[in-house]
């Protein structure tokens, strides 16, 4: 695995713990710098940037690039996206959010940043993303852009299942899942995450493990 890797998975922006939010400032540098922010689909308002600023301020992070990659993607913004100092992918509909990212030929460059040291902040389906394959995306999401290409960035192991909180319902579901699965599945409860430097991973909540038909 890539020893300059910092990655950051969360669940939801809103009410993360304190050791969580630590962390994710220890990640950042704590230190002015300017964030990447990928919406997973065009928001002509910019409604859920807006709405997520008040978090972001809490992270320590006030300088942003705002990257859609979607109907109002522009070639000549790639450079300033690749000189950011960290991105962040939101969360939304994972299968859209893939296809723009792989229409737009982001991938490649998301993958570049993270290689040279820089975070990776996803939320969500910014989070499943992260996988190799996002399959486990079904259990949310509808694959309303046919996508039939699953791989995902591939930048860790595991599979990521967020909003277990409001999910865990879907847990023989997700059970029967990990049976045809080679990772362990990992749950998020909205607040918690998991924070990866290097070789190094940490758990901020209760992250549950679920692998092989069994939670562990």
């Amino acid at each position: 695995m890539n020893k300059m890797r910092k990655l950051v998975l969360l669940s939801d922006l809103r009410n993360m713990n304190h050791a969580l939010i630590s962390k994710i400032k220890n990640v950042t540098g704590g230190q002015s710098f300017r964030l990447a922010y990928i919406p997973s689909r065009t928001d002509k308002e910019r409604w859920y940037f807006e709405k997520a600023k008040p978090e972001f301020s809490e992270l320590g992070i006030t300088d942003f690039f705002y990257f859609d990659v979607d109907e109002d993607f522009e070639l000549s913004q790639l450079k300033e996206f690749i000189s950011c100092d960290a991105i962040f992918l939101s969360g939304g509909n994972t299968y859209h959010f893939l296809k723009n990212l792989k229409e737009q030929n982001i991938v490649k460059y998301i993958k570049k940043m993270v290689d040279e040291g820089k975070p990776l902040i996803g939320v969500s389906a910014g989070s499943i993303i992260m996988s190799k394959l996002i399959k486990i995306a079904a259990f949310h999401d509808e694959n309303e852009v046919q996508l039939n290409e699953l791989s995902g960035l591939g930048l860790v192991d595991f599979e990521f299942m967020p909003h277990w909180n409001r999910e865990s319902d879907q847990l023989d579901e997700l059970l029967k899942y990990s049976l045809i699965q080679e990772e362990s599945i990992f749950t998020c409860d909205d607040g918690d995450g998991i924070v990866i430097e290097g070789d190094e991973i940490e758990f901020y909540g209760d992250i549950k493990e679920i692998r092989r038909g069994a939670l562990l």
